[in-house]
């Protein structure tokens, strides 16, 4: 993420809530602020693509103590507006199995042969999208982060699948 980029997400900021559910938090992180990221446990991930790369916290850091105030690596990293959403791979999916409708937003993505069909749940309390491929199973279940979940969705509509509500 560039600079301007990261500036103009935190001109918007919410301070980030939600339980880490996932490996840890994805970061925005100006070039001057890495070495204090480091400093706390944070780790560089280098993206395949062309965009470079991102800074993530792990989850066991998060609660660490960095200030005989009682501040936490979480607390320090709301208060510079850096945390952007879950990252990483799941921790425990079975969490989001059998759960009341009223925790999640439901869609149904289908082309019109014989492809397979997905029911889709956006769990956004928690920032997960779980993709359900009908008829293969809870093995083929895909938990993913939000923002992947956004991605993943896009890229079947770009390939010809069709939304349906309330599969």
């Amino acid at each position: 993420m560039k600079s301007k980029d990261i500036k103009k997400f935190r001109k918007t900021y919410v301070k980030y809530e939600k339980e880490c559910v996932f490996d840890g938090y994805k970061l925005a992180v100006l070039f001057d602020e890495k070495d204090e990221v480091k400093r706390y446990g944070g780790r560089w991930h280098p993206n395949d693509g062309h965009e470079g790369g991102h800074w993530w916290m792990p989850e066991k850091k998060l609660l660490d103590q960095i200030h005989d105030n009682g501040t936490l690596v979480r607390d320090w990293l709301n208060d510079n507006e850096m945390i952007m959403g879950q990252y990483g791979n799941i921790q425990n999916p079975q969490r989001f199995n059998d759960v009341d409708e009223s925790f999640y937003t439901e869609y149904g993505l289908y082309k019109s042969n014989n492809e397979p069909r997905f029911k889709i749940q956006f769990f956004f309390n928690h920032d997960v999208a779980k993709f359900i491929p009908t008829g293969m199973g809870e093995l083929a279940t895909e938990y993913l982060t939000l923002e992947d979940g956004r991605k993943r969705w896009d890229e079947a509509i770009a390939n010809g699948y069709n939304r349906v509500e309330n599969s």
